[in-house]
């Protein structure tokens, strides 16, 4: 009978991973379904094009696979790693300069009209946008993904403080850019 992934640790997955065989797979299976959704929806929302993000989504799963084949390798926020190698997959391919458009994200604005959430969304996705890449990357991790500040500095390697600052600006550009927007629709 095979064994039960669901109920391990993400440190004993990890560790599962660098055996051979069943074992490997059925540890990768389960971390996968574990962080797919979160990993997409970060590359969805950086690149803001579903083709763009499934390639870097793609990426960042082959390099962990493979980054297991490394017997001194540890690692103890799965997740956190996981962002990590999809964000520099990003920049690298930023730096490449290839070009990024909009998004729609279904899970923001479920109960406002579809009309009015459509209007909503493209605003937020503009916005977006037009935020230099460091604040974007942090509102998008604090506010999309929900993860702590210290989460957040594993991902970036930048520190507590710094990112609560770009939180804060992020918040504050987000809302200069809507605030004309959103008057409108209160009205």
């Amino acid at each position: 009978m095979p064994e039960d992934y669901s109920r391990h640790t993400d440190e004993q997955l990890f560790e599962a991973l660098k055996t051979n065989g069943k074992e490997k797979d059925a540890a990768f299976r389960e971390l996968f379904s574990r962080f797919e959704k979160k990993v997409y929806m970060f590359c969805l929302r950086m690149t803001g094009n579903p083709d763009d993000a499934n390639d870097i989504f793609q990426e960042t799963f082959t390099r962990f696979y493979r980054q297991t084949l490394k017997e001194n390798e540890h690692v103890s926020n799965i997740l956190a790693y996981l962002l990590t190698s999809a964000r520099n997959t990003f920049l690298n391919t930023r730096r490449n300069k290839i070009h990024w458009t909009p998004f729609e994200d279904e899970q923001i604005a479920d109960r406002v009209p579809m009309y009015e959430r459509n209007e909503l969304l493209n605003m937020i996705s503009s916005a977006l946008e037009l935020l230099d890449d460091p604040y974007r990357e942090a509102f998008i991790l604090r506010f999309y993904q929900g993860l702590s500040y210290k989460d957040i500095a594993a991902v970036t390697g930048d520190s507590v403080s710094s990112l609560k600052v770009r939180v804060m600006r992020a918040k504050d550009q987000v809302k200069t850019i809507l605030s004309p927007y959103i008057t409108d629709l209160i009205r």
